[in-house]
């Protein structure tokens, strides 16, 4: 037992000696540990916000600029628009080198690089410098030239094939649209003055989808027109072509997508349709004639609502007030040669209304049923006297307009203020009226100058019953002639 003793004491000092020799050498690993750990770059977790103002070169805010921020190298970018001091911020920014850029119209982009530490920066203040303005003029080698059509014209408001089917018109009224661009001073109380291919007209006569051109001259002193140009609307319709072309338009509203009538007692059933197109070719297999066919129908089923207080009682219905227009319009042109071209036109138009005058206080027993029908031929001639002499010839051979006015109900009409009207419509009314106009313009060309001589003629019959005799003579020379009519004559 002592032998063994011993012995085990003998190993615990050799282990007490071996440590302590060797203590020193694990005390100088430990160290070098701490140090090389000490010395290895520290993820920092702080993040600082950066703000700034953005002045011009007066020392005044800038705001709206735009600011963008991105560490240097880097492609990835924050933005963000100064505010109306001038004042930009970006939040959570970490330690690190950064680029700061700043842009606004009228000024020179500023760079700004900001480096961050373990602080916090202070307020930036960018001033940006004004850019420089650059102007460039292009003079030519000849000046412009004078010229007297009316598509050189700097005050023209023209509407081309393009414009008009890319525009949203209400219910292709064209005229419509344009009269808005009228001098209201110019228009006085005798309304627009519609020109189509050169002659006065009342209506454009032809389809929407057949008019090539509808132009406003606005210079007042054009001697080819008997009225100041900012009155009148001028429409020049398709000329016939050598392929066959045609185009068809369908309109379509319904009372389903209309507001309620505060009036009405049920919404009143309406409908509304548009049928219009034109077709246009060569003649046969005629390489010189071609013609020109276009159609409009107007179909609208309206209600008018009467809102009547009546002896009996109130008086609250719909009456139905349907409308029908009708358009055909048809052409011929031939060539002759190769300066001269001659044209053929016919127009027919119907136009009904019935149950017209009623709504509101007036009661339907003093409705009256409209009828209007219009037949218009016009020739047209257009051709080179001389190479320097051209003639251009419109005239409207036969103009006949009849008009019927028929009371529903006969009998006087009842007048009650702020009530009712009621009895007879009292509108019968037969019109019928005659035209015959006549327009001659000859064009002497010679180099850069131009010289032209207008002759208009004009007549006009009214025949009305009950029957009246209306003669209105106006014009730079009037002649009084027999007839019931109106006969004027402007010379060039």
């Amino acid at each position: 037992m002592r032998w063994i003793t011993r012995e085990k004491v003998k190993v615990d000092r050799l282990a007490c000696q071996w440590l302590i020799e060797n203590l020193r050498i694990l005390f100088a690993i430990v160290l070098l540990f701490g140090a090389a750990e000490e010395a290895l770059p520290q993820p920092s977790s702080r993040t600082f916000p950066i703000t700034g103002i953005v002045f011009d070169p007066s020392h005044a805010s800038v705001p709206g600029a735009k600011v963008a921020f991105r560490r240097a190298g880097a492609g990835e970018q924050q933005t963000t628009t100064a505010d109306a001091r001038g004042a930009f911020r970006f939040e959570a920014v970490a330690p690190g080198r950064y680029e700061i850029q700043v842009e606004h119209e009228g000024f020179k982009p500023a760079t700004v690089r900001l480096t961050i530490g373990s602080r916090p920066p202070g307020p930036l203040e960018i001033t940006l410098s004004i850019a420089e303005l650059r102007q460039e003029v292009t003079v030519g080698g000849q000046a412009a030239q004078v010229s007297t059509d009316t598509s050189e014209n700097l005050d023209v408001v023209t509407l081309n094939r393009e414009s008009l089917d890319s525009l949203p018109i209400f219910d292709q009224d064209y005229v419509g649209a344009m009269s808005r661009f009228l001098d209201a001073g110019s228009v006085g109380t005798g309304g627009v003055t519609l020109i189509v291919d050169g002659l006065d007209a009342t209506r454009a006569g032809v389809s929407a989808s057949a008019i090539q051109e509808v132009k406003i001259n606005q210079n007042p002193y054009s001697a080819e027109f008997s009225r100041p140009g900012r009155g009148r609307i001028e429409i020049l319709t398709k000329p016939g072509s050598q392929e066959y072309h045609g185009t068809f338009n369908f309109l379509f509203r319904d009372y389903r997508l209309n507001a309620r009538d505060p009036f009405a007692v049920a919404r009143p059933v309406e409908q509304r349709r548009i049928f219009e197109g034109n077709i246009t070719g060569p003649l046969g297999r005629s390489k010189t004639t071609t013609f020109l066919i276009s159609a409009n129908r107007e179909e609208e089923d309206l209600q008018s609502v009467v809102f009547a207080l009546v002896p009996s009682g109130p008086v609250r219905e719909n009456v139905p007030s349907p409308a029908r227009n009708t358009e055909v319009s048809a052409s011929i042109t031939h060539q002759i040669g190769a300066t001269h071209t001659i044209s053929l036109r016919g127009l027919y138009t119907d136009r009904t209304i019935n149950n017209q005058g009623v709504g509101g206080f007036n009661l339907p027993e003093v409705a009256a049923d409209f009828k209007d029908r219009e037949d218009l031929f016009y020739l047209n001639h257009q051709g080179l006297i001389t190479p320097n002499l051209l003639n251009q010839f419109r005239m409207l051979l036969f103009g006949r307009q009849h008009t019927t006015t028929r009371s529903l109900r006969p009998g006087p009409k009842i007048v009650v203020l702020d009530a009712f009207t009621g009895g007879g419509a009292q509108a019968d009314r037969l019109q019928t009226e005659n035209h015959i106009a006549f327009n001659d313009f000859l064009t002497w060309s010679h180099g850069k100058h131009s010289i032209g001589d207008v002759l208009i003629l004009h007549y006009s019959g009214l025949l009305t019953e009950p029957s009246f005799l209306s003669v209105e003579t106006t014009g730079r020379r009037s002649y009084r002639l027999p007839g019931n009519g109106d006969w004027r004559l402007y010379p060039g």
